[in-house]
């Protein structure tokens, strides 16, 4: 009976040494980070990290990163690497996969991060916009390329107050982050206009328009600049009962409780303290 014990707490021991390598975020960090949205194809995580609190060592995938607030953390890979890094709110960014632990040094974290679950190889980036545009390609002077490689292309929007973009195409499935948010009018070509909604700062909608191009426009009704980044997924599309080429099973959607929902749901996070 001693001996299995014995043996019993030496394995508990051993599992505690063993590092974090592999694990996931949210399960290493609960209380931090937030699942908003999940289906096969992506998840959506909301980060959020205060001041002088560390994170422990975690596996990232393949992601875009949208700071909704400007930061400095301290990352430690396994090999002892480490080193600052620096994000400006509003200023999205992508990252290949890492495994590192986390301390924030400065001010507050609050990221919005759209993990590909699909994606198994290295990002190949494009220097510039692509020429000629493709056919799925969003026009609109208020909508400018920030970056793009062979799993997202990525746009900064801008709507000055009282101002409204040209009609443009969504084609693509798409995760929308609010960064300023607005009051804001749309409509759909053909259509009247809908009724102005508040957008808050940091929600985060996710659309499937691959299978249902839309054609429309948006009016910032607001009295401040309308600030967003919209992230399209290029490979694959929601349809039929697929994502990506692969089967899409409703079980695997999840959102945050609370949130609102629909065919791909619509979502915001609802402030609720760490």
């Amino acid at each position: 009976m001693r001996l299995r014990r014995a043996a019993a707490v030496l394995a508990v021991l051993v599992v505690a040494m063993i590092p974090a390598w592999g694990q996931d975020l949210v399960a290493v960090a609960p209380k931090a980070a937030k699942v908003l949205y999940e289906d096969s194809r992506i998840r959506v995580v909301r980060l959020r990290i205060a001041p002088n609190e560390s994170l422990p060592t975690h596996e990232r995938p393949l992601r875009v990163i949208i700071p909704l607030t400007t930061s400095v953390v301290n990352s430690t890979r396994p090999d002892g690497r480490t080193g600052p890094a620096r994000s400006n709110a509003g200023q999205a960014g992508w990252g290949e996969p890492a495994v590192r632990s986390l301390v924030n040094l400065a001010d507050p974290v609050d990221n919005i991060i759209v993990e590909l679950k699909q994606a198994g190889v290295p990002a190949k980036p494009l220097a510039h916009p692509p020429t000629p545009a493709p056919g799925d390609y969003l026009e609109d002077r208020f909508h400018h390329w920030a970056f793009e490689n062979q799993y997202v292309r990525v746009y900064d929007v801008r709507i000055p107050p009282g101002e409204t973009t040209d009609f443009h195409v969504y084609a693509l499935d798409s995760v929308t982050v609010g960064i300023t948010g607005g009051l804001v009018a749309s409509q759909t070509q053909g259509q009247a206009w809908t009724k102005a909604e508040r957008v808050e700062p940091g929600s985060v909608e996710v659309s499937a328009d691959a299978s249902h191009p839309k054609t429309y426009r948006v009016r910032n009704e607001s009295a401040e600049e309308y600030h967003f980044v919209l992230v399209q997924l290029k490979n694959g599309q929601l349809k039929n009962g697929e994502v990506g080429g692969a089967q899409y099973e409703p079980a695997l959607v999840k959102t945050q409780p609370g949130v609102k929902s629909g065919i791909l749901r619509a979502l915001q996070d609802q402030g609720a303290p760490v």
